[in-house]
């Protein structure tokens, strides 16, 4: 294979083939307590891990620099959009509670989402186990590596969907993991919504990344807020209601893309 070239295929089968092989090798064994974390975390890195290695193997110094410039530089993200970013999920889960409230629901309480937290080391650590536990081991690669490719053959929003189809099958095997989030939703209605999460915040990680310079740290700290804010302890009308509003949320983006045509400059300084 040539130097200075992407692999859109190869990452995607060595992708899935690392982390379904170890998430399967849990799904099997049922490993004990004390490496059910080490191993669920080795599995999410998938993405991040075989990016990686594909630029550093076929990729020329030019796109080495640019990727690791994407993934440290504070400065690709301009002062709008790290607003945008720290404030989109949080909106989300503030008009789906609003809206719920209609239907007789209640926001779930601050202790949800930050019960056992007695000091500042407590919150550091959760706050490490969440950049850990899915934005630094998946966006690497999905934003890092996978998007352009995507954006190049189909654009925008056929990209977005695509990967947002990849990402959620990407996460099947943890649905038969028991002590994973996953699980815990099986697959009725919750499975539906979590999906549409998924390609929802695809949606939304494209406009962010093609308006940041093409910044995977703004994908990483877009995931986090995505985790940090998703609604809990939802029933099914709930599930119905905040997948109502996602839909709403991102309207004005599609209708942005159909409305103006793919930019081949937006692309133009993509590296591969």
């Amino acid at each position: 294979m040539k130097t200075g070239t992407i692999h859109p295929k190869q990452f995607l089968i060595l992708t899935f083939l690392f982390s379904w092989m170890v998430w399967g090798g849990m799904i099997i064994f049922n490993p004990a307590d004390q490496y059910f974390l080490p191993l669920l975390f080795l599995g999410a890195f998938g993405p991040a891990i075989i990016a990686v290695y594909l630029i550093h193997r076929y990729g020329n110094l030019e796109q080495k620099r640019d990727f690791w410039s994407r993934i440290l530089s504070f400065r690709r993200i301009g002062a709008k959009w790290y607003f945008f970013i720290f404030l989109i999920f949080p909106l989300i889960l503030l008009l789906g509670y609003t809206f719920l409230s209609f239907f007789g629901g209640s926001f779930s309480g601050l202790d949800s989402y930050f019960g056992g937290i007695n000091g500042p080391w407590d919150f550091m650590y959760l706050l490490v186990f969440m950049v850990l536990g899915g934005p630094l081991a998946e966006e690497p690669g999905w934003r890092g590596y996978l998007l352009d490719p995507l954006q190049e053959k189909w654009g925008k929003l056929k990209a977005s969907l695509v990967l947002g189809v990849i990402w959620t099958i990407w996460h099947l095997p943890l649905f038969f993991i028991a002590g994973t989030s996953q699980y815990q939703k099986g697959f009725g209605i919750a499975f539906w919504s979590w999906t549409l999460q998924l390609m929802v915040i695809s949606v939304i990680m494209t406009w962010v990344y093609n308006h940041t310079n093409r910044s995977i740290l703004g994908a990483v700290l877009l995931h986090l807020m995505a985790n940090f804010a998703y609604p809990l302890n939802l029933d099914g009308t709930g599930e119905i209601v905040f997948s109502v509003v996602r839909i709403l949320i991102i309207i004005p983006i599609l209708l942005w893309w159909m409305r103006k045509p793919a930019s081949k400059k937006m692309l133009s300084g993509s590296a591969f």
